[in-house]
């Protein structure tokens, strides 16, 4: 219900929270929920929906309590994790990689990895998925969360 949403021809929708809704030949909706989606590329783990915005040190009590899919050990990504889900064989007009096809959340929003800056540990990594951006920012700053496991 007023979620962003892909059609794709086999009259599959798929929202960001990698729920499918599948239509039978009467075309009357019927829901799969699946809260997670393994990588086939990576085989990580990751939990579809996000929770929103919070600031980093927020987002590591979340991951550490979340239980999902029957499973407890849930985590921030890595920079490089989050970085698995962007196709670095294409690229947008603006040059910068578009997330991988197969990947079912398909928002562009700004996410938290676990990777501190190194320059100064204030700061963390996020991916802006919007431009495929990769920047540090303060922790206390608030981003959306997807958690992983694997």
């Amino acid at each position: 219900m007023g979620l962003p949403y892909e059609i794709w021809f086999s009259f599959k929708l798929i929202c960001i929270s990698c729920e499918p809704y599948l239509f039978s030949s009467a075309m009357e909706p019927r829901i799969q929920t699946s809260p997670t989606w393994k990588d086939p590329k990576t085989g990580l783990e990751w939990q579809c929906g996000s929770p929103g915005e919070m600031t980093w040190y927020e987002a590591h009590e979340y991951a550490a309590s979340l239980s999902l899919g029957g499973k407890e050990d849930w985590r921030l990504p890595t920079l490089a994790e989050l970085e698995s889900l962007l196709d670095r064989t294409k690229a947008r007009p603006e040059g910068r990689p578009p997330m991988r096809g197969e990947v079912p959340f398909r928002d562009e929003l700004s996410y938290w990895s676990s990777t501190t800056f190194e320059r100064d540990t204030k700061n963390a990594w996020i991916l802006m998925f919007a431009g495929a951006y990769l920047l540090s920012y303060y922790k206390s700053n608030l981003y959306h969360v997807r958690c992983v496991r694997g």
